[in-house]
Protein backbone atom coordinates (compact mmCIF):
# COMPACT_ATOMS: atom_id res chain seq x y z
CA UNK A 1 0.00 0.00 0.00
CA UNK A 2 2.82 2.37 0.92
CA UNK A 3 4.50 1.56 -2.38
CA UNK A 4 1.33 2.47 -4.27
CA UNK A 5 1.03 5.79 -2.41
CA UNK A 6 4.68 6.55 -3.10
CA UNK A 7 4.20 5.83 -6.78
CA UNK A 8 1.12 8.04 -6.85
CA UNK A 9 3.03 10.91 -5.25
CA UNK A 10 5.90 10.45 -7.69
CA UNK A 11 3.55 10.50 -10.66
CA UNK A 12 1.80 13.58 -9.29
CA UNK A 13 5.17 15.33 -8.85
CA UNK A 14 6.19 14.45 -12.39
CA UNK A 15 2.87 15.79 -13.64
CA UNK A 16 3.77 19.20 -12.23
CA UNK A 17 7.49 19.17 -12.99
CA UNK A 18 7.63 17.60 -16.44
CA UNK A 19 5.89 20.49 -18.26
CA UNK A 20 8.16 22.99 -16.51
CA UNK A 21 11.25 21.00 -17.45
CA UNK A 22 9.99 20.73 -21.01
CA UNK A 23 9.46 24.51 -21.17
CA UNK A 24 12.92 25.15 -19.73
CA UNK A 25 14.44 22.84 -22.31
CA UNK A 26 12.52 24.53 -25.11
CA UNK A 27 13.55 28.01 -23.93
CA UNK A 28 17.18 26.90 -23.69
CA UNK A 29 17.16 25.44 -27.20
CA UNK A 30 15.44 28.57 -28.52
CA UNK A 31 18.08 30.82 -26.95
CA UNK A 32 20.94 28.74 -28.36
CA UNK A 33 19.56 28.78 -31.91
CA UNK A 34 18.50 32.46 -31.80
CA UNK A 35 18.31 34.31 -34.12
CA UNK A 36 17.20 32.30 -37.14
CA UNK A 37 16.08 35.35 -39.12
CA UNK A 38 16.61 39.14 -39.12
CA UNK A 39 15.97 41.03 -35.88
CA UNK A 40 14.32 44.45 -35.79
CA UNK A 41 15.53 47.17 -33.40
CA UNK A 42 12.89 49.89 -33.12
CA UNK A 43 14.42 53.33 -32.48
CA UNK A 44 12.02 56.12 -31.42
CA UNK A 45 14.05 58.87 -33.11
CA UNK A 46 14.78 59.92 -36.67
CA UNK A 47 17.81 58.51 -38.46
CA UNK A 48 21.05 60.45 -38.27
CA UNK A 49 21.06 61.75 -34.70
CA UNK A 50 23.34 60.73 -31.84
CA UNK A 51 20.60 58.65 -30.21
CA UNK A 52 20.04 56.75 -33.46
CA UNK A 53 23.79 56.16 -33.58
CA UNK A 54 23.65 54.09 -30.37
CA UNK A 55 21.19 51.69 -31.97
CA UNK A 56 23.17 51.42 -35.20
CA UNK A 57 26.52 50.79 -33.50
CA UNK A 58 25.10 47.98 -31.35
CA UNK A 59 22.99 46.56 -34.19
CA UNK A 60 26.02 46.43 -36.48
CA UNK A 61 28.07 44.46 -33.98
CA UNK A 62 25.20 42.06 -33.24
CA UNK A 63 24.80 41.45 -36.98
CA UNK A 64 28.45 40.35 -37.12
CA UNK A 65 28.10 38.25 -33.97
CA UNK A 66 24.83 36.52 -34.86
CA UNK A 67 25.24 36.09 -38.60
CA UNK A 68 21.77 37.57 -39.08
CA UNK A 69 20.82 41.12 -40.00
CA UNK A 70 19.87 43.34 -37.07
CA UNK A 71 17.89 46.10 -38.75
CA UNK A 72 17.24 49.54 -37.24
CA UNK A 73 13.63 50.65 -37.72
CA UNK A 74 13.25 54.38 -37.00
CA UNK A 75 9.80 55.27 -35.66
CA UNK A 76 9.96 58.87 -34.39
CA UNK A 77 7.06 60.90 -33.04
CA UNK A 78 4.60 61.03 -30.20
CA UNK A 79 7.22 61.60 -27.55
CA UNK A 80 8.49 58.03 -28.18
CA UNK A 81 5.00 56.61 -27.56
CA UNK A 82 4.53 55.49 -31.19
CA UNK A 83 7.63 53.30 -31.12
CA UNK A 84 6.90 52.01 -27.62
CA UNK A 85 3.41 50.90 -28.63
CA UNK A 86 4.75 49.08 -31.69
CA UNK A 87 7.08 47.03 -29.52
CA UNK A 88 4.59 46.49 -26.69
CA UNK A 89 2.13 44.97 -29.18
CA UNK A 90 4.70 42.91 -31.11
CA UNK A 91 5.19 39.15 -30.86
CA UNK A 92 7.23 38.14 -27.82
CA UNK A 93 9.63 36.01 -29.84
CA UNK A 94 12.78 38.13 -29.53
CA UNK A 95 12.66 39.42 -33.09
CA UNK A 96 11.45 42.90 -32.13
CA UNK A 97 13.62 44.87 -29.69
CA UNK A 98 13.08 48.43 -28.50
CA UNK A 99 15.96 50.85 -28.00
CA UNK A 100 14.18 52.59 -25.16
CA UNK A 101 15.11 56.03 -23.82
CA UNK A 102 14.36 57.14 -20.27
CA UNK A 103 11.07 58.56 -21.57
CA UNK A 104 9.84 55.04 -20.80
CA UNK A 105 10.02 56.01 -17.10
CA UNK A 106 8.50 59.47 -17.55
CA UNK A 107 5.59 58.87 -19.93
CA UNK A 108 3.28 57.08 -17.45
CA UNK A 109 3.20 60.25 -15.33
CA UNK A 110 3.24 62.70 -18.24
CA UNK A 111 0.22 61.24 -20.03
CA UNK A 112 -3.23 60.46 -18.66
CA UNK A 113 -3.62 57.56 -21.05
CA UNK A 114 -1.09 55.41 -22.87
CA UNK A 115 -1.88 52.71 -25.44
CA UNK A 116 0.17 50.25 -23.37
CA UNK A 117 1.05 49.52 -19.75
CA UNK A 118 4.79 49.93 -19.27
CA UNK A 119 5.21 47.53 -16.34
CA UNK A 120 2.79 44.94 -17.74
CA UNK A 121 3.68 44.95 -21.44
CA UNK A 122 7.46 45.43 -21.52
CA UNK A 123 10.50 43.75 -19.98
CA UNK A 124 14.05 45.16 -19.64
CA UNK A 125 17.00 43.41 -21.28
CA UNK A 126 20.10 45.56 -20.81
CA UNK A 127 21.02 49.18 -20.12
CA UNK A 128 23.35 50.21 -22.95
CA UNK A 129 24.52 53.78 -22.43
CA UNK A 130 23.70 57.12 -20.87
CA UNK A 131 24.35 60.72 -21.79
CA UNK A 132 24.62 63.51 -19.21
CA UNK A 133 22.99 66.84 -19.83
CA UNK A 134 24.53 70.22 -19.12
CA UNK A 135 23.34 73.62 -17.98
CA UNK A 136 24.66 76.26 -20.35
CA UNK A 137 24.57 80.06 -20.26
CA UNK A 138 25.66 83.04 -22.35
CA UNK A 139 29.29 84.03 -21.60
CA UNK A 140 28.03 87.34 -20.15
CA UNK A 141 25.70 85.63 -17.67
CA UNK A 142 26.64 86.86 -14.19
CA UNK A 143 26.62 83.48 -12.43
CA UNK A 144 29.68 81.34 -13.05
CA UNK A 145 28.75 78.40 -10.85
CA UNK A 146 25.73 76.48 -9.60
CA UNK A 147 26.09 78.09 -6.17
CA UNK A 148 26.00 81.57 -7.72
CA UNK A 149 23.04 80.60 -9.91
CA UNK A 150 21.06 79.36 -6.89
CA UNK A 151 21.80 82.59 -5.03
CA UNK A 152 20.73 84.66 -8.05
CA UNK A 153 17.52 82.66 -8.56
CA UNK A 154 16.52 83.00 -4.90
CA UNK A 155 17.12 86.76 -5.01
CA UNK A 156 15.11 87.17 -8.25
CA UNK A 157 12.06 84.85 -8.26
CA UNK A 158 10.53 84.39 -11.73
CA UNK A 159 13.21 86.60 -13.32
CA UNK A 160 15.38 83.79 -14.68
CA UNK A 161 14.36 81.26 -17.31
CA UNK A 162 15.82 78.21 -18.99
CA UNK A 163 15.05 76.58 -22.31
CA UNK A 164 14.87 72.89 -23.19
CA UNK A 165 13.47 70.62 -25.86
CA UNK A 166 9.76 70.54 -25.15
CA UNK A 167 7.44 69.76 -22.26
CA UNK A 168 8.44 66.53 -20.54
CA UNK A 169 11.75 66.24 -22.38
CA UNK A 170 14.94 65.17 -20.66
CA UNK A 171 16.10 68.77 -20.43
CA UNK A 172 12.80 69.85 -18.91
CA UNK A 173 12.80 67.08 -16.28
CA UNK A 174 16.48 67.64 -15.48
CA UNK A 175 15.77 71.34 -14.95
CA UNK A 176 12.70 70.78 -12.78
CA UNK A 177 14.48 68.21 -10.60
CA UNK A 178 17.33 70.70 -10.15
CA UNK A 179 14.90 73.48 -9.18
CA UNK A 180 13.23 71.23 -6.63
CA UNK A 181 16.43 69.87 -5.07
CA UNK A 182 18.14 73.28 -4.99
CA UNK A 183 15.48 74.76 -2.72
CA UNK A 184 12.32 75.10 -4.81
CA UNK A 185 13.80 77.69 -7.15
CA UNK A 186 11.30 79.85 -9.03
CA UNK A 187 12.90 79.69 -12.49
CA UNK A 188 10.65 79.76 -15.56
CA UNK A 189 10.75 76.93 -18.11
CA UNK A 190 10.59 77.88 -21.81
CA UNK A 191 9.64 75.09 -24.20
CA UNK A 192 11.50 74.79 -27.52
CA UNK A 193 11.11 72.42 -30.45
CA UNK A 194 14.65 71.21 -29.82
CA UNK A 195 17.56 71.65 -27.45
CA UNK A 196 19.73 73.04 -30.25
CA UNK A 197 17.22 75.83 -30.90
CA UNK A 198 17.24 76.77 -27.22
CA UNK A 199 21.03 76.70 -27.27
CA UNK A 200 21.12 79.09 -30.24
CA UNK A 201 18.88 81.51 -28.34
CA UNK A 202 21.24 81.39 -25.37
CA UNK A 203 24.21 82.18 -27.61
CA UNK A 204 22.18 85.07 -29.07
CA UNK A 205 21.52 86.23 -25.48
CA UNK A 206 17.75 85.86 -25.96
CA UNK A 207 17.33 83.54 -22.97
CA UNK A 208 19.69 83.13 -19.99
CA UNK A 209 19.99 79.35 -19.64
CA UNK A 210 19.63 76.09 -21.55
CA UNK A 211 19.48 72.48 -20.36
CA UNK A 212 20.50 70.14 -23.15
CA UNK A 213 22.81 67.24 -23.95
CA UNK A 214 26.46 67.83 -23.10
CA UNK A 215 27.63 66.97 -26.66
CA UNK A 216 25.42 69.76 -28.04
CA UNK A 217 27.20 72.36 -25.92
CA UNK A 218 30.80 71.15 -26.01
CA UNK A 219 31.85 72.59 -29.43
CA UNK A 220 30.42 76.02 -28.54
CA UNK A 221 31.94 75.87 -25.04
CA UNK A 222 35.36 75.13 -26.52
CA UNK A 223 34.92 78.05 -28.94
CA UNK A 224 33.93 80.42 -26.11
CA UNK A 225 30.43 81.01 -27.45
CA UNK A 226 28.74 79.55 -24.37
CA UNK A 227 29.72 78.67 -20.83
CA UNK A 228 28.74 75.48 -19.06
CA UNK A 229 27.90 75.89 -15.39
CA UNK A 230 27.71 72.16 -14.65
CA UNK A 231 26.69 68.74 -15.95
CA UNK A 232 23.87 66.59 -14.59
CA UNK A 233 25.80 63.35 -14.07
CA UNK A 234 27.03 62.35 -10.60
CA UNK A 235 30.63 62.27 -11.86
CA UNK A 236 32.60 64.62 -14.09
CA UNK A 237 32.68 63.77 -17.77
CA UNK A 238 35.82 62.08 -19.11
CA UNK A 239 35.62 64.39 -22.15
CA UNK A 240 35.50 67.59 -20.05
CA UNK A 241 36.95 66.96 -16.61
CA UNK A 242 37.13 70.67 -15.77
CA UNK A 243 33.33 71.07 -15.84
CA UNK A 244 31.82 70.46 -12.38
CA UNK A 245 28.70 68.43 -11.64
CA UNK A 246 25.52 69.87 -10.17
CA UNK A 247 25.83 67.28 -7.38
CA UNK A 248 29.03 68.97 -6.17
CA UNK A 249 26.74 71.77 -4.98
CA UNK A 250 23.33 70.05 -4.73
CA UNK A 251 23.99 66.76 -2.94
CA UNK A 252 22.31 63.71 -4.47
CA UNK A 253 21.39 65.35 -7.77
CA UNK A 254 21.79 63.17 -10.86
CA UNK A 255 20.11 63.02 -14.25
CA UNK A 256 21.02 60.92 -17.26
CA UNK A 257 19.41 60.35 -20.63
CA UNK A 258 19.77 56.57 -20.77
CA UNK A 259 19.10 54.02 -23.50
CA UNK A 260 18.56 50.31 -23.20
CA UNK A 261 17.04 47.30 -24.90
CA UNK A 262 13.48 46.37 -23.94
CA UNK A 263 11.28 43.54 -25.29
CA UNK A 264 7.59 42.60 -25.14
CA UNK A 265 6.45 40.76 -22.04
CA UNK A 266 6.33 37.02 -22.67
CA UNK A 267 9.73 36.89 -24.35
CA UNK A 268 11.42 33.74 -22.96
CA UNK A 269 13.68 34.48 -20.01
CA UNK A 270 16.63 32.56 -21.44
CA UNK A 271 16.34 34.44 -24.72
CA UNK A 272 16.40 37.75 -22.81
CA UNK A 273 19.52 36.55 -21.03
CA UNK A 274 21.12 35.57 -24.35
CA UNK A 275 20.60 39.08 -25.74
CA UNK A 276 21.83 40.60 -22.48
CA UNK A 277 25.03 38.54 -22.61
CA UNK A 278 25.73 39.38 -26.24
CA UNK A 279 25.08 43.11 -25.85
CA UNK A 280 27.44 43.17 -22.87
CA UNK A 281 30.07 41.55 -25.09
CA UNK A 282 29.50 44.28 -27.68
CA UNK A 283 29.80 47.01 -25.05
CA UNK A 284 33.12 45.56 -23.95
CA UNK A 285 34.64 46.12 -27.40
CA UNK A 286 37.18 48.94 -27.49
CA UNK A 287 35.98 50.43 -30.77
CA UNK A 288 32.37 50.50 -29.56
CA UNK A 289 33.30 52.23 -26.32
CA UNK A 290 35.44 54.79 -28.16
CA UNK A 291 32.71 55.48 -30.72
CA UNK A 292 30.03 56.08 -28.10
CA UNK A 293 32.32 58.09 -25.83
CA UNK A 294 33.19 60.24 -28.84
CA UNK A 295 29.59 61.45 -29.03
CA UNK A 296 29.22 61.95 -25.29
CA UNK A 297 27.80 58.62 -24.13
CA UNK A 298 28.87 56.67 -21.06
CA UNK A 299 28.83 52.93 -21.79
CA UNK A 300 27.07 50.99 -19.03
CA UNK A 301 25.87 47.42 -19.66
CA UNK A 302 25.06 45.14 -16.72
CA UNK A 303 22.35 42.69 -15.71
CA UNK A 304 18.63 42.58 -16.45
CA UNK A 305 17.95 43.22 -12.75
CA UNK A 306 20.19 46.29 -12.67
CA UNK A 307 18.34 47.83 -15.61
CA UNK A 308 15.00 47.06 -13.95
CA UNK A 309 16.13 48.92 -10.83
CA UNK A 310 17.10 51.96 -12.94
CA UNK A 311 13.66 51.98 -14.59
CA UNK A 312 11.85 51.69 -11.24
CA UNK A 313 14.00 54.38 -9.61
CA UNK A 314 13.53 56.85 -12.46
CA UNK A 315 9.80 56.11 -12.75
CA UNK A 316 9.41 57.12 -9.09
CA UNK A 317 11.75 60.14 -9.39
CA UNK A 318 10.20 61.45 -12.60
CA UNK A 319 6.68 60.82 -11.35
CA UNK A 320 7.36 62.88 -8.23
CA UNK A 321 8.71 65.93 -10.05
CA UNK A 322 6.03 65.73 -12.76
CA UNK A 323 3.30 65.78 -10.10
CA UNK A 324 4.97 68.54 -8.06
CA UNK A 325 5.59 70.76 -11.09
CA UNK A 326 2.19 69.84 -12.56
CA UNK A 327 3.71 68.94 -15.92
CA UNK A 328 1.26 67.64 -18.50
CA UNK A 329 1.61 66.82 -22.18
CA UNK A 330 -1.50 67.55 -24.23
Amino acid sequence: MRLIHALQRALLFLGFVAPALQTMGWDSALAQSYPRRPVRVVVPFAAGGTFDLVGRVVAGKLTEMWGQQVVVDNRPGGGTIIATEIVAKSNSDGYTIFLSPNALAANPALHKRLPYDTSRDLKPVVLIAAQPMALGAHPSFKANSIAELIEMAKAQPKKLSYGAAGVGSGGHLAGEIFKSMAGKLDVVFVSYKGGNIAMMDVMANQIPLVMTGLPNLLPHWKAGRIKILAITDSQRSPVAQEIPTISETVAGYEFRNWFGFVVPTGTPRQLIQRVNNDVNRVLGMKDVRERLLGVGFIVIGGTVEEFLRVIKTDTAKFGKVIREAQIRVN
